[in-house]
């Protein structure tokens, strides 16, 4: 294969992932979670995160939508149930409560699954994104290209979220609470343009 048209194909799906990963709008919700944790303890959420957000990407880029089939889900329904859950999660950005709950050293300890690995960094779009461009690979060298390129893009969030504490430090504690905040909302807006995506998909109607 000439050196070049693998290159091209690299920046064919490598730019598209990236894009839609966007590992620097989770750097709020991250901060957010994290707040309170040690620095090693933000490390490895961080790395946990990402290597999360690679196996999901992996899963859908190998099987399809084989898994929505046999369950008859559609991802317009997958986008509302990711909607939804984002929604609470930036309301509580928004209003935090006065006490933590019970069980918030559990809860901390699973944020690397939801929501940070699912579905901020492997989404719907992300999710439909390699699925579609998985299933464009004609042969196994390019196929080696796709899953570089997949591995590359959850790296970059990693190191993304690895020196978000900068963002921490820069800003203060005044500042992070305000940026928390912005991020709260700015959240609860992909949330509900999840929803309303979802919802147009699931009754055609009201996109006209």
């Amino acid at each position: 294969m000439d050196m070049n048209v693998g290159w091209e194909f690299f920046l064919l799906v490598f730019v598209p992932i990236i894009v839609i990963i966007n590992p620097l709008s989770t750097v709020g919700i991250f901060l957010s979670m994290t707040k309170g944790l040690t620095r090693e303890e933000r490390h490895k959420i961080a790395f946990r995160t990402s290597l999360v957000a690679f196996a999901i990407l992996f899963f859908f880029a190998l099987t399809g939508f084989w898994l929505f089939q046999i369950y008859s889900i559609t991802i317009d329904a997958f986008r509302i149930a990711g909607g939804i859950a984002l929604l609470t999660i930036g309301f509580h950005m928004l209003f935090p409560p006065r006490h933590e709950p019970k069980g918030s050293a559990d809860f901390n300890s699973q944020i690397f699954i939801v929501p940070l690995a699912i579905p901020m960094t492997s989404g719907p779009g992300a999710i439909t994104t390699t699925v579609i461009l998985s299933g464009n690979i004609p042969d196994l060298m390019h196929q080696f290209i796709f899953w570089g390129a997949l591995f590359l893009a959850c790296s970059v969030n990693y190191v993304v979220l690895r020196f978000s504490e900068n963002v921490d430090r820069l800003v203060g504690k005044e500042g992070l609470s305000a940026l928390i905040k912005v991020m709260g909302l700015i959240v609860c807006s992909i949330a509900v343009q999840f929803i309303v995506t979802g919802l147009k998909g699931v009754f055609p109607i009201l996109a006209g």
